[in-house]
């Protein structure tokens, strides 16, 4: 950390994280880990002309090697990878944190996933004032990604 970045990267939450419209600068998919039509539906949101992911947010998918191998023979790692998503291979992220520093989390101040297990985990897990979870749906994610603000609750 460190700084005095208090901006809130055009993202319009101002650090007050409050209502449906609050800034994302992190984007964790998987946890425990993306099925290969998770990521092919996913290559397909970001490969399909919506839009460049927003600087300040980034995103991480976590799945299984194997499934990578097949994202990659497919072309969809890098269609991925063009977007800008980062993978973690093998592990869940409530694995990681007190046991292995894990900068994206531990810079993050909200977040958003399509993992109900992590949803509900996380904020035990990272056990951080002001740090905020959000839940949604891929396409949900996609759109947090490229604006750098959750959807708005259903």
């Amino acid at each position: 950390g460190g700084g005095s970045d208090s901006g809130d990267g055009g993202r319009g939450d101002g650090g007050s994280g409050g209502g449906d419209c609050s800034g994302v600068d992190l984007v964790a998919l998987g946890n425990p880990h993306l099925s290969f039509s998770e990521v092919e539906s996913l290559a397909a949101m970001v490969g399909g002309g919506g839009g460049a992911k927003h600087r300040d947010v980034r995103v991480i998918a976590t799945l299984s090697r194997f499934v990578l191998e097949q994202a990659e023979a497919a072309g969809h790692a890098l269609t991925l990878s063009e977007f800008g998503v980062e993978f973690i291979n093998d592990t869940c992220w409530c694995m990681l944190g007190d046991v292995v520093p894990f900068p994206p989390i531990q810079s993050a101040r909200t977040l958003i996933t399509n993992s109900g297990k992590y949803a509900h985990y996380a904020p035990g897990l990272v056990n951080r004032s002001g740090f905020k979870v959000r839940y949604s749906g891929l396409a949900g994610c996609v759109a947090a990604a490229r604006t750098g603000r959750a959807p708005p609750r259903p």
